[in-house]
C-alpha cells in the first residue's frame, strides 16, 4: 500500500510526540511508587480472625483462627501471599491470638489469651516445639521478637485488677517477668540497638520506656491520645507511632523528649499500627473499617482504604510496598449463631 508523505508539520508534531513518549517512558518507574494506595485482593479465609504474620522463611501469610467455640476448628493457616489460598494448616491445641515470627529461626509465635499461655510452632515441621507459661492465667496479647538476639517479649496488659507484666522469652524458655508496670500495658515496640522497649499503655494512656539491661522502668510520658492500643518505633528518625483506639487517631511522639509531634485522626477505632521500611505508616482502624495510609515524613493521610469490616492487623509482604489485613467478622454475641458477614473474617492485600 502506498503511503502518502507526512507534511513538515505532522513530522515536527511526530518527533515531539515520541520525545514526549520516550520521558514518559523514562520517568515511569517515578509514576509507578506515586501511584495511588489499593486494595489488590480480598478473600474469604476462615471463622473469628486475629493476627496475621508474613514469614519469610516459609514465603506464606499465616493468620490466626480462633474458629468458633463449640466446634473446636481453631487453626493457623499459611496463605499464598498472591492468591490467598490456603497453603498449609496447623491445628494448635487452642486457639491463637496474637502472631509472630521469628525469620531467622522460621518459628511461629502464639499468644493463646484463653489459657494464658504462648507457643512456639515449626510451620514447617507441622509441630509444636514448645508451650510456655508463667503462674496464673495471664491475658497474653502481643508478642514482639528480637530476631537477632533470638528472644521474644509478651504483653500481659493485667486487666480486672492484675498488674501489668512482660515477660522475655529467651530460646524456648521465659526466663525473666518485668512487673509492676500500670495500667494495662497492651502492646510494645523493640527498639534493637538502644536494647529498651517502649510500652503502650491502654488504662493511663501512657508509653512506658523499659531499659533491658536492667529491666527497669526509665520513663514514661502521655500517648497524646486516648486509649493507647499499639505502638511503633521508628529507629531512623527516633520517633514513636501510637494507634489510639478511643480518639481514633494515630499520635506521632519524639522517642527521644517524649513530647507530642502530631496527632492524626485516621478513623474510628484506630488499633493495629505498622511501620514500613520507606516510611509509610499503616493504621488499621477496627470501627472504621479502613486501613490508613500514612505518609511517615508529611505525616499526613494519603489514602483510607476499605478492606472489611472490621480491620485488626497489617503485616507487612515479602516485596516492598506491600501488606497484608486481617479483617474480623461482626459479632452477634457469646452463645449466638454466627452472623452471616461478606466482609469479615477475610484478608486482604493493599499496595501502598
Amino acid at each position: 500500500m502506498r503511503t502518502a508523505p507526512v507534511p513538515a508539520f505532522s513530522r515536527r508534531h511526530a518527533l515531539g510526540l515520541a520525545a514526549g513518549l520516550l520521558a514518559a517512558a523514562t520517568a515511569r518507574p517515578s509514576f509507578a511508587q506515586a501511584a495511588a494506595p489499593a486494595v489488590q485482593k480480598t478473600a474469604k479465609v476462615a471463622p473469628s480472625l486475629y493476627e496475621l504474620v508474613f514469614s519469610r522463611a516459609t514465603g506464606l501469610v499465616h493468620v490466626a483462627s480462633a474458629g468458633q467455640r463449640d466446634q473446636n476448628n481453631a487453626a493457623i493457616l499459611g496463605l499464598d501471599p498472591q492468591s490467598l489460598e490456603v497453603r498449609a494448616t496447623f491445628k494448635p491445641d487452642e486457639p491463637a491470638f496474637g502472631l509472630a515470627a521469628n525469620n531467622r529461626t522460621g518459628l511461629l509465635y502464639t499468644t493463646n489469651t484463653r489459657s494464658g499461655s504462648v507457643s512456639l510452632i515449626d510451620p514447617k515441621a507441622d509441630k509444636l516445639v514448645a508451650k510456655l507459661a508463667r503462674g496464673e492465667k495471664a491475658h497474653v496479647r502481643q508478642v514482639v521478637v528480637d530476631e537477632a538476639r533470638d528472644r521474644a517479649f509478651v504483653s500481659v496488659p493485667g486487666f480486672q485488677g492484675a498488674g501489668s507484666a512482660i515477660w522475655v522469652i529467651q530460646g524456648r524458655e521465659v526466663t525473666q517477668v518485668l512487673e509492676g508496670l500500670e495500667g494495662g500495658v497492651s502492646a510494645l515496640t523493640l527498639d534493637a540497638a538502644g536494647n529498651r522497649l517502649f510500652a503502650a499503655s491502654l488504662a493511663s494512656n501512657q508509653v512506658i520506656e523499659i531499659g533491658l539491661a536492667d529491666g527497669k522502668v526509665a520513663r514514661q510520658f502521655p500517648s497524646g491520645g486516648e486509649s493507647a492500643i499499639n505502638i511503633a518505633f521508628d529507629n531512623k528518625n527516633n520517633r514513636l507511632f501510637v494507634a489510639n483506639q478511643k480518639s481514633g487517631t494515630l499520635t506521632v511522639l519524639d522517642a527521644g523528649s517524649g513530647n507530642l509531634v502530631k496527632s492524626i485522626p485516621t478513623g474510628e477505632g484506630a488499633l493495629g499500627v505498622t511501620l514500613a521500611p520507606d516510611g509509610t505508616v499503616l493504621v488499621a482502624n477496627r470501627g472504621a473499617g479502613t486501613v490508613s495510609v500514612v505518609d511517615g515524613k508529611a505525616l499526613e493521610v494519603r489514602a483510607s482504604l476499605a478492606t472489611g469490616t472490621h480491620p485488626n492487623t497489617v503485616a507487612l509482604g515479602g516485596e516492598n510496598g506491600l501488606a497484608f489485613v486481617s479483617n474480623k467478622a461482626r459479632s452477634a454475641g457469646r452463645g449466638q449463631p454466627p452472623v452471616d458477614d461478606p466482609n469479615g473474617d477475610t484478608v486482604s492485600v493493599i499496595r501502598f
